[in-house]
This record gives structure tokens, sequence and C-alpha cells, in this order.
């Protein structure tokens, strides 16, 4: 005859299996409550986003948070690059500091180095828990860089037009000083623009719509001048002054062979019109060689520029040559129809 199991032991283990049941769905309730209770408070919520946002660098997300904008000539892609760049020079920590008595606020700063470099805050919602309310970038970019170009010349940096807001100085170009009161001198117009997080792109476009390079001079990133298309027929007269006004002064032509290329009345004019000429060096002829014209310049519809060159011989028989190297920008306007010239300088 079979043997019966004790009706004791089959309720003692159904009891204890009941038991362990009830034991482990305990815990598990347990576990998930300590999980989210710890996911509630606010260092877990302060950890996690530090991790996610900062050690882990999403700087598009933090940027998000903060109220941190691109400048006028850069993109929300610069800036990003900007803050991840900083963000990454070196190791991150970060603390909790004072809220202010402010129970249902917690305030934390970020730390590269002993360099305070963010701050974030925590605060309280209706449920309880824990959310980020703001965030601060201790970041200034601080890429500065200045252009000096003509007034007549548009500058652009990442293709935007840089208004005159940006203006630090206005200078009169070098040649004012031997135009008439009544033809508008270039300036050369200096412009700062501050805030930048890299170089930027930078480009001219000029009076004609060329566009000059720029040339770094002292820290400053000035316009290189294209001048004027050349008119022939205006360059080729003064040329023929300059030749003759050379001859001149070494007794190779006459006054009044000069004369008629300058305006009457002027400093130049006179000047001509008195100058004796009695001690030249002697010699038996002479002629002109590397003759250039070059940095033809129209201030308006009547007044022009030209910078004439070229080393003139003086011939002797039985000796070295003579050799006077010439570098003068001349000055004319039209009077009646014909161009004269009203003033030059040396080069």
């Amino acid at each position: 005859m079979k043997k019966k199991k004790s009706y004791f032991y089959k309720i003692y283990f159904l009891l204890l299996g009941v038991f362990v049941i009830c034991l482990a769905a305990f815990a598990y309730s347990l576990d998930a409550w300590l999980k989210d209770f710890n996911d509630g408070i606010p260092e877990t919520v302060s950890r996690r986003f530090f991790e996610d946002n900062f050690e882990n660098l999403n700087a598009e997300n933090i940027l998000s948070l903060c109220d941190m904008k691109p400048g006028e000539f850069e993109t929300e892609q610069d800036l990003r690059q900007y803050v991840e760049a900083k963000l990454s020079q070196s190791e991150l920590t970060y603390t909790s500091i004072s809220s202010a008595g402010e129970d249902n606020l917690k305030k934390y700063i970020v730390k590269a180095g002993e360099y305070k470099i963010a701050g974030f805050s925590l605060i309280k919602d209706a449920d309880g828990g824990w959310d980020v309310s703001s965030v601060e970038l201790y970041l200034t970019p601080d890429y500065k860089q200045s252009f000096r170009v003509l007034d007549t010349s548009v500058l652009y940096l990442n293709g935007k037009v840089v208004s005159d807001e940006y203006v630090t100085e206005r200078t009169l170009h070098e040649n004012a000083a031997y135009l008439p009161a009544d033809v508008k001198p270039p300036e050369w117009v200096t412009y700062t623009v501050t805030g930048l997080t890299k170089k930027p792109v930078a480009e001219i476009v000029d009076r004609n719509g060329a566009n000059p390079p720029l040339r770094e001079t002292d820290g400053i990133y000035c316009e290189e001048v294209i001048y004027d298309l050349d008119e022939k027929n205006i360059t080729s007269v003064l040329l023929a002054a300059a030749k003759k006004y050379a001859a001149f002064m070494q007794n190779d032509a006459k006054r009044t062979e000069v004369l008629p290329y300058f305006e009457k009345g002027t400093d130049l004019y006179t000047s001509i019109n008195y100058t004796e000429n009695n001690y030249v060096w002697e010699h038996d002829g002479f002629d002109f060689e590397d003759v250039t014209t070059s940095e033809f310049f129209r201030y308006d519809e009547k007044t022009v520029s030209v910078r004439i060159s070229f080393t003139h011989i003086l011939k002797k028989y039985g000796k070295q040559d003579y050799r006077d190297i010439t570098d003068i920008t001349y000055f004319a306007h039209d009077v009646d129809g014909k161009y004269l010239i009203f003033a030059s300088k040396n080069n």
C-alpha cells in the first residue's frame, strides 16, 4: 500500500512557495520604487544631465537650453563648433552651489580645471520631480578682426554686408591733399568686427564691381586697390607732359612747350613758369627707358590721376650715361575738353 504524504508538508511547501513569490514581487516593486525615487532626486537628475550633455558633449542640446546666439556674421553651426572646441579642451567637473534658500531650485556650476565654464539649474515640478530649467555658458567669442577699405567699396564677411555700425575710423586717402575743394576725396574706412568665433571669410566689391585682394598690415586687412581702366586718350597726354617736363628741367625743351599741359593759376604752373634751370648735367642727348603708366584713378567725371615712371637718361660722348629715375603721380582735370595737370606728387 502506497504511503500518503502528510498534509502538513503539502501546506508548508505551498505557503513557502507563496511567500517566495510574494517576496520576489515585493523586492521587484521595491527596486522599481527605489529606481523611480533615485531618478527623481536632484543628485541623480544633475549627474545624468552633466554626463549626457557635458561629459558626452552634446553642444547642440546645451545651446538649445541657453540664450547664447551666434553673431551677425556667423551661423548656429559656427557657434556649436566653437562651444564643442571650448568644452573639449580639458576635463570637466560639476558641483552644486547655493540656491539662496529656494527649496524648489538647485544650482550647479561646471568647471574646466579651476575655471567656471558653465552653469545649470534644476527646478521642482508639480509632481515633486526635478527638471532642468536653464543653462548658462560662460564663454565669450573673442575673435576680432579689422579691415580697411575705400569708402566706395563694400565689405562682406561670410557673405553678409558689413554696415556702418562697425566703422571705427575714417581717414582721407593720401591723394586727398592734391585734389581741389570741389572734388570729393576718397576715404579709407576701417571696420572692426568683434565677437567672432573664428576668422571670417572676407570679400570686397569695389566701385567697379571687382574683388580686390586684402593684405595684412599691422594686424589690419587692407584693400589692395584695383585701379580704374586706363583711359589711353588721357594717359597718353599726361605721359607726353611728364616727358616734356623732364626734358625741360634738363634744358632739352622750351618752357612754351611744357606750360600748355598744365593749368594756369595753379602752384605747379607758376613753379614751371619761374623755374630757372641754368645748372644741369652737361650732356649731348637724352632718352627714356622703362616707361610705365599705372594707378589710373578717376575721382569724378572730370578729374583723374595717373602714376608715371621712367628712367631719364642723359647721354654724354666719352662719359657714362647719367640715369635719373622719375616716379610721379600727376593730377589732371577736364578744362574745356582738354585734360590739364593741376598738381603732382613724388612717389
